[in-house]
Formats: C-alpha cells, sequence, structure tokens
C-alpha cells in the first residue's frame, strides 16, 4: 500500500466517528417527529408546545452555524468538534429527563447548540482530512447521511415509541454519543486553528437577531398570518441587522463571514444551487407524511418504509458522483441531477390513494437519483473552491442558508397546499388529513359522506398543485449550474493535488 493509499485510509478512520456524529444531528429532527404526540400526551401539551420543541432547534441551528463554523478555523477544530458532541449528548440526556414542555423547549435548545458545533465542522474536517482530489467520495458519505435521515427516522423513531418510549428517541443518542466521542478521541488528529484572530461578536450579534428574526417569521408565518403583526415585525426587524452585518463584515479587520468569499464563482454557485434545490425538496417532501399517514393510514414506521426508495438510490450513485466529481467536470453531475429530481416530482404528479408500493417506489426512485448526483459533487466544490484557512467559515455558511432554505421550503409548501384547499373546503385551509382528522370524517361519513370525499380529493388535488408547481426550482438549479459553474477549474486543481503540486 503507498503511502498516499495509507494517509486516505487513516483519514477515512477518523472520519467514520465524525460521520456518526452527523447522523446523530440529522437523524434527530425526523426521529422526534414521530414521537411528538405521546409527548403531547404525557405533558398535556398543546401544538404550539410542540411546534417550539422543533422550532428551537431550527433556531439556533440557524443562528449559530455561521459562528460554530468560523470558531473551527480558530480553534483546534477536532477537540472544538467532540466539545460539540458531548453538549449533543448532554442535551440528549436532558431531553429524555423532561418533565414539562418548557423544559423540553430549553434542553433541545442546549441539543441543538451541540448539534450546531457537529454540523457546522463536518464538511470543514473533510476538507482538512482528505487532500483536494479525493475528496469526492466522502462527500458521497455527507449526502447518504443526509437523506436517509429522512426516511430512517421514522422508521427508528416509530419503533422505538411504539416498543419503549417516547424518552428513548432521545437516550439512543447517548451509547452512539459515547463512542463516537472515544473514538474521535483517538482518531482525529490536530486540526483547525489556522486562523489566530478575535472573534467577531458584534457580526455574531447583528446575523444571530437578523438570521433568528427572519427564521421565526418564515417558520410560525403560516401560523400567525403572513399579514400579522407578528410576521411583519419579524421580517422588519430582519431586514436592518442583515444589512448592517453585511456592513461591518466589509469594514471590520477579522470578519465572521469573508464576504469576499462570494467573489469565487464555484462558491457562490454551489450555495445558491443547493440552497434552491433543499427550498424544492422540502417544499415536496414535507406533503408525504400527511398523504401516507393521513390518506393511506400508514403507521410513522410504515411510511418511513415507503419513502425509502430516496436514500437507497441515493446511496447507489452519491458515493459515484462524488468520486467522478474530482475526475471529471463536474458541471455535467451537477446540472443532471436536479433533472432527475425533476423527473421524479413529474411523477408524482399523477399518484392517489390507491397507488401500490412499488410503483410509488419507482416514481419517487428518480428524486434518490437526483439528490445523489447534485449534493456530493456540490460540496466537493464548494469547499475545494475556498482556501484551507476558512473551510469551517465555508461549511456554516452552506449548513446555515440549506437550513434555511428547508425552513423557507416547508413554509411556502403549506401555503400553496392549504391555499389550494380553500378551494375544495372554503374556510377550512388548515385542515390537513391527519389520522385523527380522518377517523373522525370516516365515522361522519357514515351520515354524510361529502366532507370526507372533500378532503380526500381537495388534498391530492392541492398536493399534485405543490408538486407540479416546485418544477420549477430543479430545473432552475440546473440552469444555474450549467450556465454559471466552473467545472474545469475544480478538476484542473484536483488532478494537480493527485500530482503534489499546486494549482
Amino acid at each position: 500500500m503507498s503511502d498516499d493509499d495509507q494517509s486516505v485510509l487513516k483519514a477515512w478512520i477518523a472520519f467514520l466517528p465524525v460521520s456518526a456524529g452527523l447522523f446523530m444531528v440529522l437523524l434527530d429532527v425526523s426521529v422526534l417527529n414521530v414521537a411528538l404526540p405521546r409527548i403531547a400526551e404525557d405533558f398535556g401539551a398543546k401544538m404550539s408546545d410542540l411546534q417550539w420543541i422543533m422550532n428551537a432547534y431550527t433556531l439556533t441551528m440557524v443562528v449559530l452555524l455561521v459562528l460554530a463554523g468560523r470558531i473551527g478555523d480558530m480553534v483546534r477544530r477536532d477537540r472544538f468538534f467532540i466539545l460539540g458532541m458531548v453538549i449533543f449528548v448532554l442535551g440528549s440526556f436532558l431531553c429524555a429527563q423532561s418533565w414539562n414542555t418548557q423544559s423540553m423547549i430549553a434542553f433541545r435548545t442546549l441539543q441543538a447548540i451541540g448539534g450546531t458545533i457537529l454540523s457546522g465542522n463536518v464538511l470543514a474536517i473533510a476538507a482538512e482530512l482528505f487532500p483536494p482530489g479525493r475528496r469526492g467520495e466522502v462527500m458521497g458519505l455527507n449526502a447518504i447521511l443526509t437523506a436517509s435521515s429522512f426516511t430512517l427516522g421514522p422508521i427508528i423513531g416509530g419503533w422505538l415509541t411504539t416498543h419503549l418510549s417516547w424518552h428513548w428517541v432521545f437516550y439512543i443518542n447517548i451509547p452512539i454519543g459515547i463512542v463516537a466521542i472515544a473514538a474521535a478521541w483517538f482518531t482525529l488528529p490536530p486540526l483547525g486553528g489556522r486562523e489566530k484572530v478575535p472573534i467577531d461578536w458584534v457580526g455574531a450579534v447583528l446575523l444571530s437577531i437578523g438570521l433568528g428574526a427572519l427564521t421565526l417569521g418564515i417558520i410560525e408565518g403560516q401560523n400567525w398570518g403572513w399579514w400579522d403583526e407578528k410576521t411583519l415585525s419579524c421580517f422588519i426587524i430582519a431586514l436592518p441587522y442583515l444589512l448592517a452585518f453585511s456592513l461591518w463584515e466589509l469594514r471590520t479587520p477579522y470578519p465572521m463571514l469573508d464576504l469576499s468569499l462570494f467573489k469565487i464563482r464555484n462558491f457562490s454557485v454551489g450555495v445558491v444551487a443547493t440552497a434552491i434545490l433543499f427550498f424544492g425538496v422540502s417544499a415536496s417532501l414535507f406533503v408525504f407524511p400527511y398523504f401516507l399517514q393521513g390518506l393511506k393510514f400508514l403507521s410513522a414506521e410504515e411510511a418511513g418504509y415507503w419513502l425509502v426508495a430516496i436514500p437507497i438510490m441515493n446511496t447507489f450513485v452519491a458515493p459515484v458522483a462524488g468520486r467522478l466529481s474530482d475526475r471529471m467536470n463536474p458541471k455535467y453531475l451537477m446540472s443532471l441531477g436536479p433533472l432527475f429530481f425533476a423527473i421524479g416530482l413529474i411523477n408524482i404528479t399523477s399518484i392517489d390513494v390507491d397507488i401500490k408500493y412499488w410503483d410509488f417506489f419507482a416514481k419517487i426512485a428518480p428524486m434518490g437519483i437526483g439528490m445523489g448526483m447534485l449534493m456530493s459533487p456540490s460540496f466537493n466544490v464548494i469547499l475545494s473552491s475556498v482556501p484551507l484557512e476558512k473551510v469551517g467559515m465555508a461549511n456554516g455558511t452552506v449548513r446555515s442558508v440549506n437550513t434555511l432554505g428547508q425552513a423557507m421550503g416547508i413554509a411556502v409548501g403549506g401555503v400553496l397546499l392549504t391555499t389550494r384547499m380553500s378551494d375544495w373546503i372554503p374556510g377550512y385551509a388548515n385542515q390537513i388529513p391527519d389520522p385523527g382528522t380522518m377517523k373522525i370524517l370516516i365515522e361522519y361519513a357514515k351520515y354524510n359522506p361529502a366532507p370526507l370525499v372533500e378532503m380526500v380529493e381537495g388534498f391530492v388535488d392541492s398536493m399534485h398543485f405543490v408538486f407540479s408547481t416546485m418544477i420549477v426550482f430543479p430545473i432552475l438549479t440546473s440552469l444555474i449550474i450549467a450556465l454559471f459553474l466552473h467545472g474545469d477549474e475544480h478538476v484542473r486543481r484536483a488532478r494537480a493535488a493527485r500530482k503534489g503540486v499546486v494549482a
């Protein structure tokens, strides 16, 4: 085995506990979704309480991701990452011990702080462990973990909640986390600490307030109403703070987010393209649980099995796409991937409640292929385009923008769905086919079937409308990549790195 192969093998061994930490964070959201009804039952929680158990996590992540990545550039990133895992495991244990919704929201915030440190540094660790030209495969693993968490969460969460209790959706993180912490301590070499400069606390505060207000308005806008004074206040607050942050970052000598990164074409194109696709993916896929559990009466665990086509296809495609992105112009893979996702959206614009498992599997499979073809090459191109001393900053920025894109996608998808539903059921725009609602309508249908028929037909039509509308976003992603990405520049840098010369 050559010295180069040995160093790559050591890098893979070191990255395994890092990938375990990432998977915990990604899995946590979808696992908890399944347990929320049981938590509500135990705590006597209202819907708004349950929403804040989820929203506290998302808000914390968006607000702190850029800061977490930047700190990783300044301190030993390996130790900082381990600290994040310790905080996440502690937060998980405390969440399992929660005695009411207020305590769980507080502990979820703590858990999110640990998760932010993990998520904000994973790609940066990969960029430091693996040299340019050898990062494609590890970006493929990152894409697999991201896609798999979406469908494995309901399966794992459903089993734990059904056979044990909701506490175990948090307890499961503890043994995994302890093993990952021990492995990371012994396998991760010294990383990060490449920029010994002061932390830009002014920028951190301005960005936190701006992104926090913007994300809160996006998350709660549908509940409060998009023209409600609370929603508008969030957006009005966000704008001047984000503007002030931009102006401050341009003048401070040690910015938290170096805006000159956006002058790097491949970085900007990659960030914009992935954010647009994340927006379209989230707006589309959030509808599936209501269809599978509300109309087809599947359990959350069974619904997870119905969606496995996406991570299965992604698992096959992402590593290959990642590896190829270092050997051929990644523009071709990255621009073709969103078109596969668009094909998947076109396929599901015709599904109805009678669809069978394998037919559904075949229709959504192109979505997994498309995500695999885009995500691993994209992250590879983005991180390879920035200086190594700023990979944490870049990592945090990418994660923050993508998380914000997901939140916006869910919000817009919800607006499209409920607006269309109001055409079928006037005055009941927020009524959706959850299992409880459908059981009531089925009983009522013994006397009057009209409301049940309207709910089923209205939701299916509204779901098709969401899918049809979202087709434009993967196509837009493909066009942006095809027109603006300098893929040959990435390949040239990767080849030069494999030969041991500076590109």
